[in-house]
């Protein structure tokens, strides 16, 4: 159970953060312009495409750019707290079906199609909710404040915010998000998109999608999938995995020890008996097969309580309440390949830990075990 504990914590931390990223940020599958080009061009007919797939279960096409947000606290322009910032320019009637902000809200309302003027706001960026990454934020700005939005075409225009939101994925909380009506007036967009995200009924078609999407000739763009944009998240994965490993090993080594003390208190207490079974002449394999095939009846009989525990008491335990680290609501996750390590681990630790003492104690001479 300690064993597949440490591991399920690191697979459980991995898990959240990827998909923290999925669900919020890109999606299973991205597209987005090619290099050199700032829009996807004709977006709502790539749109349309996508949306004949069969797997496909919802798409948003989104407008992104570069701004600073603007603090004014006492509204006198002397004492204003500045915050530099990506934007987001959405959609509300489709977009929340495919990045749910509204059910991650913490204060005032999701954006409505109606909402000119009005936009939402990260917790990071807003400030007062607890930890950030970031050094500095608008310092505990709530709906209904104003905020000066300076976007780098040079232009600034106020909004009222209209709502606080919280992902627990850092990139997206110290973001802003606006109407795409009200983008449009400020860059003087129509159709344009800066990326396009597609959630799909099954996460494992995504490389599927990304090939018939290459292969419909829509025109000169990025496509990537969920794997492809978490790149830097595998190095994360597999720096928990060599950590993983290494504590396995340890935690081997103990459980062989462990092992190790109970046979050879067992063999201790039993020297006559050992003796004896020598004299009458047991062969001293016999002997001491019996005692390692003791020793491996606690490793199997451990190895099957402890992933029971594991799998049907702590991981459910966790799954009602989950652990809330700053990257999402973690529970632990039991990886099949850490499994069996674990088990060829504990396994070779018993054999070890079983046959040490036995060896050493019935290859005495019969006298010395009768004493």
């Amino acid at each position: 159970m300690n064993l597949l504990f440490i591991d399920a914590i690191f697979a459980g931390i991995t898990v959240t953060i990827d998909n923290g990223k999925i669900d919020y940020q890109y999606g299973e599958v991205i597209i987005e312009p090619a290099d050199g080009d700032r829009y996807i061009k004709n977006a709502p007919e790539v749109v349309d495409a996508i949306t004949d797939f069969e797997y496909v279960q919802s798409v948003t096409a989104r407008l992104t750019t570069g701004g600073v947000l603007v603090n004014d606290k006492d509204n006198d322009g002397r004492d204003m707290v500045r915050f530099r910032t990506g934007i987001i320019a959405i959609d509300p009637k489709v977009d929340n079906d495919v990045i749910d902000i509204e059910s991650n809200i913490i204060q005032g309302d999701y954006l409505q199609p109606d909402d000119y003027g009005k936009i939402l706001l990260g917790a990071d960026a807003a400030g007062g909710y607890g930890s950030s990454v970031f050094a500095g934020d608008l310092e505990g700005v709530r709906s209904g404040d104003k905020l000066m939005v300076e976007f780098e075409n040079d232009i600034s225009v106020k909004y009222e915010i209209a709502g606080i939101y919280r992902t627990k994925n850092f990139e997206v909380d110290s973001k802003m998000m606006m109407l795409r009506d009200d983008f449009n007036k400020v860059f003087a967009t129509t159709n344009e998109a800066s990326e396009i995200i597609i959630r799909l009924n099954n996460r494992n078609l995504s490389q599927k999608m990304v090939a018939q999407l290459n292969s419909l000739g829509l025109g000169n763009y990025s496509i990537s999938d969920w794997n492809e944009k978490l790149a830097f998240g595998r190095t994360i994965n597999e720096s928990f995995d060599k950590i993983g490993f290494i504590l396995r090993v340890i935690g081997s080594f103990v459980a062989g020890l462990v092992i190790f003390i109970i046979i050879f208190v067992d063999i201790v207490n039993r020297r006559k008996q050992i003796g004896i079974l020598k004299a009458i002449g047991i062969p001293e394999s016999d002997i001491m097969y019996s005692y390692v095939l003791r020793g491996m009846s606690y490793t199997i009989i451990g190895i099957i309580l402890g992933y029971l525990a594991m799998r049907f008491g702590i991981v459910n335990i966790f799954t009602a309440y989950p652990i809330d680290f700053p990257m999402g609501w973690m529970v632990p996750v039991i990886k099949e390949e850490s499994l069996w390590a674990s088990v060829a681990l504990f396994i070779f630790a018993g054999l070890i830990g079983s046959f040490l003492p036995t060896i050493k104690e019935v290859r005495k001479k019969i006298l010395t075990l009768m004493r």
